[in-house]
């Protein structure tokens, strides 16, 4: 026969039903015939006689397979021509050369070549100008590939945890860049902060502080400010907090506090107590002062 092909393999999808395929290349021996089922990656060899048939053995159409069992669906049916490496043609000195015993063994040497060259098609090969001393055995070769993989894996894993945290650290810097946004322009509970009064609910004001709305709404803020309780000897004049002095109450203000008219007579202050009131007023008004800055109620 003659060859004109060189396909040695075929494969056909199993549908639960489907018993008897073609076989679409020529084969010496029934044996030649190898058969896997192929399905989720696993590949699990069937036996001839055991779990199918082939007939067609010689013909230069091919031949036909048929299983005992039909491939369940969603597997794939290999079958792939794999002649033994044998030379079994003898000549004897001076006997008959018959052209048919003579091309049947160029045919089968030609069959192993494809066997062969499909094989290899299937494998991992250097570059032709490779030289020998960098060729490494396949155990060696396997263990370099073992290696790179799990070095891969582990990159891959390292850089998932790098990502995952770099999403963190990507969130928690737009929350930040978010509370800074909001902190401009006024008091707000949080950037997303949409209902209206909600600073004020949350918000009061005590003693000596008087709260203020400002843009009422969404984009609503508070002003707190200074509020004095009614006859308490201060007041706040041009953004500055002084004592209040009532007209020919005995004390007058100077530049550096307040002085008192000490006169003459029982009734009127002493230097000490001049000196007491010339201090105490300012105390009490840093102290104010302080309180109300730092948020107190």
């Amino acid at each position: 026969m003659t060859l004109s092909t060189p396909i040695s393999k075929t494969s056909f999808t199993g549908n639960g039903a489907t018993t008897v395929f073609p076989v679409p290349f020529p084969f010496m021996r029934e044996d030649d015939i190898k058969v896997l089922l192929r399905q989720d990656g696993a590949e699990t060899p069937l036996l001839s006689g055991t779990h199918f048939n082939v007939t067609g053995a010689g013909s230069p159409s091919g031949g036909s397979l048929m299983l005992f069992e039909p491939p369940a669906t969603g597997t794939t049916l290999v079958l792939y021509r794999a002649p033994a490496i044998v030379q079994e043609v003898d000549y004897v000195e001076n006997a008959a050369f018959p052209a048919e015993t003579h091309e049947a063994a160029l045919d089968l040497l030609t069959m192993i070549c494809q066997a062969l060259d499909e094989k290899i098609g299937r494998a991992v090969l250097y570059p032709v100008s490779t030289p020998q001393e960098d060729i490494r055995d396949s155990s060696a070769f396997l263990g370099t590939c073992e290696n790179a993989r799990d070095a891969a894996q582990a990159a891959g894993i390292q850089a998932s945890a790098a990502a995952t945290e770099a999403e963190t650290q990507a969130a928690l810097a737009g929350n930040y860049a978010a509370q800074a946004k909001a902190s401009v322009g006024g008091l707000r509970v949080s950037a997303g902060d949409t209902t209206p009064r909600n600073l004020s609910a949350k918000l009061a004001a005590g003693d000596g502080l008087a709260e203020t709305l400002l843009f009422p709404g969404a984009d609503e803020a508070l002003r707190l400010s200074l509020a004095l309780a009614e006859n308490s000897g201060l007041e706040l004049s041009d953004g500055l907090l002084r004592a209040k002095i009532a007209p020919g109450g005995g004390l007058f203000r100077t530049g550096p506090g307040l002085a008192a008219d000490l006169g003459s007579g029982p009734d009127q202050l002493s230097t000490n107590a001049m000196l007491s009131l010339t201090l105490r007023p300012a105390m009490v008004a840093g102290r104010v002062i302080n309180h109300a800055l730092l948020g107190g109620m």
